[in-house]
């Protein structure tokens, strides 16, 4: 069995507790419109292009099957590009790149198991993330399962877009689910991400009672920031005896740039990220509120 990711990140710390490998699976059901991984959100395999790394030496024009990239400046004509690889495998810069691989759960797991010990001393392990994992539920079942035959702590980190048996599959062997609540409104969460969210809200309700879930939601500026909408989260989350609490993630834009990379336009440029009277703002309300799990502003 193979799965497709298209990166892996070392000693994080902000996806679960302690030191953990972070592994992005590719393919996401949504689109939100602040997605800051858009290279997560295409289930196959693309070439990203950062043009001032070029140096116009046109071997990736002469190599291309599909004539998807012509001079001067050796852009990538996308809707002819099928992903083939083979302009990556010749540019001298690295100009142009390819963006996911196929691996097995085995050469995952040597990468996963070099830092058991960070992961002993601190209380970590491995998180799956995306993307959406769930779009490669059997895949990722069989990574956490092995996971806890190696005795290294699991965590999943999902929107929970996804069928029933395939979330269930996804989430089987996680001893942690962080879950991504957009928006309650469910017209307005698809007008954000491009879906409803009744299967997701659906969903939370399928998290096994002896699992710990921390609902996330990521803050966007005058999209899902009320605190109408806060109130209405963190009341839905409040019901869940194993819900740890609820953490808010202030917008940033890194991601931005990425765009550009895959050629693609980012909706929300020019917004601004939230100042600290903002944050203070918000860490007053969150003060204010008697609710019976926490929320933290992260």
């Amino acid at each position: 069995m193979t799965g497709t990711i298209f990166d892996i990140q070392k000693y994080s710390l902000h996806d679960g507790p302690g030191i953990r490998t972070l592994v992005f699976m590719k393919g996401c059901p949504m689109r939100c419109r602040w997605c800051s991984n858009p290279e997560s959100q295409k289930t196959g395999v693309q070439v990203g292009y950062t043009q001032k790394n070029c140096i116009r030496c046109g071997k990736c024009a002469a190599v291309c099957p599909d004539r998807a990239i012509q001079g001067p400046d050796y852009g990538i004509i996308r809707e002819r590009c099928t992903g083939c690889s083979k302009c990556a495998a010749v540019c001298p810069v690295q100009a142009k790149k390819m963006i996911g691989s196929q691996v097995t759960v085995e050469e995952l797991m040597e990468i996963i198991a070099e830092d058991r010990l960070f992961y002993r001393n601190s209380g970590g392990g491995a998180t799956i993330g995306g993307g959406e994992p769930a779009l490669q539920s059997a895949f990722v079942n069989q990574l956490l399962k092995r996971c806890r035959q190696e005795s290294i702590s699991t965590c999943i980190e999902t929107c929970a877009f996804a069928e029933a048996e395939q979330f269930e599959e996804t989430i089987e062997y996680a001893d942690l689910v962080l879950f991504d609540l957009k928006h309650m409104n469910s017209a307005k969460h698809k007008s954000l991400t491009g879906a409803g969210n009744e299967k997701i809200l659906r969903n939370a309700y399928r998290l096994k009672k002896d699992q710990p879930v921390i609902f996330r939601v990521p803050l966007i500026p005058g999209l899902n920031d009320s605190f109408k909408n806060l109130e209405e989260t963190v009341l839905f989350a409040a019901q869940f005896e194993n819900a740890q609490r609820v953490e808010l993630l202030p917008y940033h834009s890194l991601g931005e740039s990425k765009y550009q990379w895959i050629g693609e336009d980012y909706e929300l440029s020019g917004l601004q990220t939230y100042s600290e009277e903002q944050k203070q703002e918000l860490s007053r309300w969150i003060a204010d509120q008697n609710y019976p799990i926490e929320i933290k502003l992260v």
